[in-house]
């Protein structure tokens, strides 16, 4: 894989997860229950590939982990070069721990200091957009510039 192909852009969501009870024969353990699990996938962002890399279960994203998830990344040659999250509460709270704004969508890869730059889950922003109007309604202006 050339250096190109491992530009590498990383999303995460908190998927909820059924509350059972599984017994892992591979490990002999029992796992759960448990009511979410965080998912982290890392994709080319110049060449197609895509893998899951990181799962935890009842854990929120934090400012810690997704550190180290982007060191490992590069200590192993893929260089992050952006995060996608959706705007749920516990990831609002991971960007304002960051230091992400509405002025300032980036923040310092932890191993180099160059920008990691952070974008909103369109179809999220979308989805609560929709959400808001449901709500609260809205109210359509007359258009006073048309012409008749």
């Amino acid at each position: 894989m050339d250096e190109k192909d491992k530009i590498t852009a990383l999303s995460f969501d908190e998927v909820y997860i059924a509350h059972d009870i599984c017994f892992d024969r591979v490990n002999e353990k029992v796992i759960g229950p448990h009511k979410t699990v965080q998912v982290v996938m890392a994709r080319g962002l110049i060449a197609k590939w895509k893998q899951p890399i990181f799962y935890a279960y009842d854990t929120p994203m934090t400012k810690s982990i997704l550190e180290e998830i982007i060191s490992k990344l590069y200590y192993r040659g893929y260089y992050v070069v952006s995060v996608t999250s959706d705007m749920g509460t516990s990831n609002v709270g991971l960007w304002k721990s960051m230091a992400i704004t509405h002025n300032s969508s980036s923040f310092p890869h932890p191993t180099t200091g160059r920008a990691v730059h952070v974008f909103a889950d369109v179809p999220h922003l979308i989805k609560l957009l929709r959400n808001h109007f449901i709500d609260h309604g809205f109210l359509m202006l007359k258009d006073i510039n048309a012409k008749k």
